[in-house]
């Protein structure tokens, strides 16, 4: 089940340790790649998943599929990032 304060604290999270590190001159250009690659990964996961979705589930389903997608990709970054310092 979606729960948008997790989501939106995990978000808030993300991004404030990207921009904390950018601006300690922490943050590495395989890091700055990363998060290009990964928006973009997401963004074409959610598509996809979404396009599936509404061709056998419908719209409600769809914006399911492509809300657990983005929810999944900011975890795992939440994840990755409190390891990684």
């Amino acid at each position: 089940m979606f729960n948008l304060w997790r989501f939106g604290l995990d978000v808030q999270e993300v991004m404030t340790t990207r921009i904390l590190r950018m601006m300690a001159g922490d943050l590495s250009s395989g890091e700055a790649l990363l998060m290009i690659t990964e928006k973009q990964a997401a963004y074409s996961k959610a598509h996809m998943a979404g396009t599936c979705a509404l061709l056998t589930s419908g719209p409600v389903e769809a914006s399911r599929e492509m809300i657990e997608v983005y929810q999944r990709a900011v975890r795992a970054n939440c994840s990755r990032l409190s390891e990684t310092h």
